[in-house]
């Protein structure tokens, strides 16, 4: 944090006395006698002429009280009182001013009322028994209150600092985030009619949710995502660091063989596990290999949320596999099944997040949210299917996980061959 700079220190003038004209002689006998029984005080004398400066504007007055001696010539008193007015809200409008004054108008017309909450009037015939320990009451009052304001203003100063750093970090936070969009996969065209949509909605800017997906060969794609437990920088960081160290080829002896999907979660498992230090940083994730050919996916998941089949006309189905967190035990056993995809199947992994999103009662209802939409065929429009039904939950703006979806969709091989 850069050090807040201390105003230079200032000559306090405590008491400054304003006078009419004619009342000049009476504010210099106070000013005498002021000095003289109000120990440690400093008091000059204006007359209320001297408050403007050639141009018509207020001079400053920054002192701790000011008393105006407006008499009783309605004029020139109010006058005097407007121009003391004017020259203490000028000085506490300052930002080096250390205190505004309290003003007390000496007089006795009645429609003399200061329209300030800071100020007085003390009639001519009190003047005599008040003045003096009126002054003393306010000036001891007065020191705490200038201590305050000191406080307060270096205070205003740290805020203001902390404003600036805080801004500069949210600069530095946009900019992490697309760094981190540019690092996903760019969208993979369809392979005999296989497509994959994706559904991405970071929290707070950058995301611990990564995905990839990637064409393997001529018939293989590989789709994987992955969770990194937490939230914001770090999340995101660990998030990154095992999508880019993910490895779905072995090449061995300038030999090249396509890694199972289980294979692949137990090798960014073990470099996870290898790479901890101090703290322990873990994630889950979910691993397929679909031959689009065939339709056939090979599927493994690491303490991941289970993939969501949808059919048409059916229930949605959840499967599972047994294999738990990335980065807890090195040699960690992720079990692979295999299953057969049907045209206008479409099959999803997500990251957790949707199980926040959508409740109801405290308990989750993203499955039944998910076979709402069994019937929507065309894997973008259900993203935005999707997307339209979080925006309408209660909290949506203030989402409370990072959203990430796969929409793997299977089109119809009469479409297909009409396509041809």
């Amino acid at each position: 944090m850069s050090c807040v700079p201390m105003p230079a220190p200032r000559t306090v003038v405590r008491v400054t006395l304003v006078s009419t004209e004619a009342l000049g002689a009476t504010a210099r006998v106070w000013r005498e006698r002021i000095e003289r029984e109000v120990a440690g005080v400093n008091v000059v004398h204006l007359e209320s002429d001297a408050l403007l400066h050639a141009d018509g504007t207020a001079m400053h007055v920054d002192a701790e009280v000011a008393i105006v001696f407006a008499g009783e010539e309605p004029v020139s008193a109010q006058r005097a009182l407007d121009r003391t007015l004017h020259s203490v809200e000028r000085a506490a409008n300052d930002a080096y001013s250390i205190a505004s004054a309290r003003v007390l108008a000496v007089s006795d017309l009645l429609a003399l009322t200061p329209p300030r909450s800071t100020s007085d009037v003390m009639p001519l015939a009190r003047v005599e028994s008040d003045l003096v320990p009126y002054l003393r009451g306010v000036l001891a009052c007065a020191s705490n209150l200038r201590e305050a304001r000191r406080e307060l203003s270096l205070l205003g100063r740290v805020v203001d600092s902390m404003r600036s750093e805080l801004e500069e970090r949210s600069e530095e936070l946009q900019l992490a985030a697309l760094v981190q969009r540019d690092f996903l996969p760019l969208p993979v065209p369809a392979v005999h009619g296989v497509r994959v949509a994706t559904f991405y909605r970071p929290l707070a800017g950058v995301s611990g949710d990564v995905y990839h997906v990637e064409q393997l060969d001529e018939d293989r794609v590989s789709i994987f995502l992955a969770d990194a437990v937490g939230h914001g920088i770090p999340a995101a960081l660990l998030g990154m660091a095992i999508c880019r160290s993910l490895e779905t080829i072995d090449r061995t002896n300038g030999d090249a063989r396509l890694l199972g999907p289980s294979e692949t979660l137990s090798r960014a498992n073990r470099r996870l596990v290898e790479h901890q230090r101090a703290t322990t940083r873990f994630a889950t994730a979910i691993a397929g290999v679909l031959d689009c050919r065939t339709r056939r996916l090979r599927l493994a998941i690491a303490g991941h949320p289970p993939a969501i089949l949808l059919r048409p006309g059916c229930a949605p189905e959840q499967i599972a596999c047994e294999g738990g967190l990335l980065g807890i035990f090195p040699d960690e056993p992720y079990e692979e099944i295999e299953l057969e995809l049907r045209p206008n199947d479409r099959l999803l992994f997500y990251s957790d997040g949707f199980e926040q999103a959508f409740t109801e009662g405290g308990a989750s209802r993203h499955v039944e949210e998910f076979g709402l939409l069994s019937g929507v065929l065309d894997a973008d429009q259900l993203v935005q299917e999707i997307a339209s039904r979080i925006d309408q939950q209660s909290g949506s703006l203030h989402q409370a996980d990072d959203l990430t979806l796969l929409c793997i969709s299977v089109e119809e091989i009469s479409s297909l061959r009409l396509a041809a």
